[in-house]
């Protein structure tokens, strides 16, 4: 990168691969990014999506082509996981090359699946590269095991390009929970909560939990629109099969991430109630935006101890964060701080 230090600013780059990604909650957070990244100057770089027999040659070609005119000085942001395997060709490409490319690490399948052959396959991929924008402290402490000496940044919540909507909630009108609910098994034993109401959001609710009787399943919409539409007192994180613990991959993979539902709470002015174990937890002890706890079934004990003056000023202290997180702060910094290392 010696081009960089005498003061040359090099090409920036992103893979291109979310941009026609709509109505999925799951992916929502990487089309902002790509937004986010247009917006910061770097420049989409794709391959052929078409149908066609021929479609693996010209993804080839292409590749090929995209690897030879890119400048060895130049810049190229992916979101990982990188699922087509020509992406990943490009990738190894453009690295040898001597190009940095930054990897942001918005999932990692192998610890979300509880699958180690695959974990071991992002490990190696993940090892060739050396910058890093993660979610937390957990999951950087996970990239620096098998790759010790790598440059990272921290996101936190993830940036969510939507308008904040504040409405006046009160403190009795339930707790939210918004996402894939097909994945959330331990919805099914909400109703071991009957003290408890809660409003669910999403696709893949199932006709047993949308009867349960403390259950009010209201849809799912745009993951934009949300903000302004969902009902409750209090988000809710939590994920897994059990509402003791993190029983299962799932459960056990909140240690490493910031849900993206975070964001969603934050911008609605919801205050949060997350797992004293997730990887959020410390941000949101930090910033006193909610409360942690070990298990669902301490939450009725904890609602009765939060005084209405709590909630309030709770409520005040999201409202600088959702207007960072509605402009794409979090991601444009962690941007900064890798890209400051390479000028």
């Amino acid at each position: 990168m010696e081009n960089n230090k005498a003061g040359i600013k090099p090409d920036k780059y992103f893979l291109h691969a979310y941009g026609d990604i709509s109505f999925r909650h799951g992916g929502v957070g990487n089309t902002d990014a790509e937004k986010i990244l247009l917006a910061e100057g770097y420049r989409p770089v794709s391959l052929p999506e078409h149908s066609s027999p021929l479609l693996t040659l010209q993804r080839w070609l292409v590749s090929r082509s995209i690897a030879q005119k890119t400048p060895a000085n130049a810049i190229l942001v992916c979101q990982f996981p990188v699922y087509p395997r020509m992406y990943r060709y490009l990738i190894r490409r453009l690295l040898k090359k001597g190009v940095t490319v930054i990897v942001f690490l918005a999932d990692i399948d192998g610890l979300k699946d509880g699958n180690n052959r695959l974990l071991q396959q992002e490990k190696e991929f993940l090892s060739s590269c050396s910058f890093f924008i993660v979610h937390n402290e957990n999951m950087e402490g996970w990239v620096r095991s098998f790759r010790k000496d790598a440059k990272i940044a921290q996101l936190g919540p993830f940036d969510f390009l939507t308008n904040p909507a504040y409405t006046d909630r009160g403190q009795d009108e339930g707790i939210n929970f918004s996402g894939n609910l097909a994945k959330s098994l331990f919805l099914g034993n909400l109703h071991l909560l009957p003290e408890l109401h809660f409003h669910l959001y999403g696709n893949g609710i199932t006709p047993a939990i949308k009867n349960l009787p403390n259950i009010t399943w209201h849809g799912a919409f745009d993951p934009h629109e949300l903000p302004s539409l969902i009902k409750g007192s209090y988000g809710l994180i939590w994920d897994g099969n059990s509402i003791d613990g993190p029983e299962g991959s799932l459960g056990h993979y909140m240690q490493f991430i910031n849900h993206h539902k975070l964001s969603l709470y934050i911008l609605a002015g919801m205050p949060v109630i997350a797992p004293g174990f997730a990887g959020s937890a410390s941000f949101i002890k930090e910033h006193r935006i909610g409360w942690l706890v070990q298990s669902l079934a301490e939450i009725p004990q904890l609602l009765k101890s939060i005084s209405p003056a709590e909630y309030k000023e709770t409520v005040a202290r999201m409202e600088p964060i959702a207007r960072a997180i509605s402009t794409g702060a979090h991601l444009k910094a962690a941007l900064d701080k890798l890209t400051k290392e390479l000028l």
